[in-house]
């Protein structure tokens, strides 16, 4: 009886599959982009468009899918479940000691990119810093490869992470482990641009029980949401050049108090700040410029 039910697994299609546990999954976990992706995890596909070439044919790995729909029915983040995650284009390892990049994430790099090409910011250092995979700088040294790249985070885990990630890239970027922004500091370089997904969540209620439970919360909580910003803010002569710009992701509630810091320790008449909403219409970035002249 078990060898009949195996054979008869074992001729099932991706399409089976599909409709199969698309019905029997948790619908707050499972839906067509999850079921996609394992199955093209488990399949060796590189594209959408090839599981749908081969959407009737017989799937690879059946034990293989049931692993991980089972982990990811449970619960566990789609990525981690994967070892990877799409950031701009790029494939990132990611693990339970770095955050899994958001689309908000990409936009603030998105934004730099636009910025630097608009207003002609210099791009001959770019620091990412609270890097965990990597994410920012690899992305950044993709848009930009003539510029050095920095990128520096307290964990040791999370940097060799991002070093695993830059050399499967091909994207040269220098990594440093330490506090803050004090790495760069040490270093004595000065950047042109430096860019930030800081901790800066602090209230704790508003975290996804899910995120609370399996992704690193030093990377996302704290309970003063501004620790990170004042620093950055009130080093920034130590390590940006007089020209430059600084972006920021921020927290959806954080305009009138950054506002208020950022007025604190840069010179206003030399320096330009804009806040700026996310897609989903909550107030998520800052960008200071300063010597660099702009135009909305």
């Amino acid at each position: 009886m078990n060898k009949n039910n195996l054979s008869k697994e074992a001729k099932l299609t991706n399409r089976n599959v599909y409709v199969s546990y698309k019905e029997k999954g948790n619908k707050k976990y499972i839906n067509s982009t999850v079921l996609n992706a394992l199955l093209m995890e488990v399949n060796d596909f590189k594209s959408f468009s090839e599981l749908i070439l081969n959407f009737d044919k017989e799937i690879k790995d059946i034990n293989r899918f049931k692993e991980l729909f089972n982990k990811v029915n449970g619960g566990y983040p789609l990525a981690y479940a994967l070892g990877k995650a799409n950031f701009i284009d790029l494939e990132i390892k990611v693990n339970k000691y770095t955050l899994i990049p958001r689309p908000e994430t990409e936009e603030l790099v998105t934004k730099a990119v636009d910025y630097v090409r608009k207003f002609g910011v210099p791009r001959g250092n770019i620091c990412d810093c609270c890097t965990g995979s990597g994410a920012i700088a690899l992305a950044m040294k993709k848009y930009f490869p003539d510029s050095n790249v920095y990128a520096c985070d307290h964990s040791k885990e999370a940097i060799e992470v991002a070093k695993e990630n830059s050399k499967n890239l091909s994207l040269d970027v220098t990594f440093f482990i330490g506090n803050k922004v004090n790495p760069i500091i040490n270093s004595g370089l000065k950047m042109d641009i430096f860019l930030s997904n800081p901790p800066y969540v602090e209230h704790f209620d508003e975290i996804d029980e899910d995120v609370k439970k399996y992704e690193p919360l030093d990377a996302i909580y704290l309970k003063n949401g501004y620790e990170f910003y004042e620093d950055f803010f009130k080093h920034h002569k130590e390590f940006m050049k007089e020209h430059f710009m600084m972006g920021f992701e921020i927290n959806y509630d954080q305009e009138e108090k950054l506002t208020e810091l950022v007025e604190k320790y840069f010179d206003v008449e030399h320096t330009a700040y804009s806040f700026s909403k996310d897609f989903y219409g909550k107030m998520r970035f800052l960008f200071i410029f300063g010597g660099v002249v702009i135009e909305e």
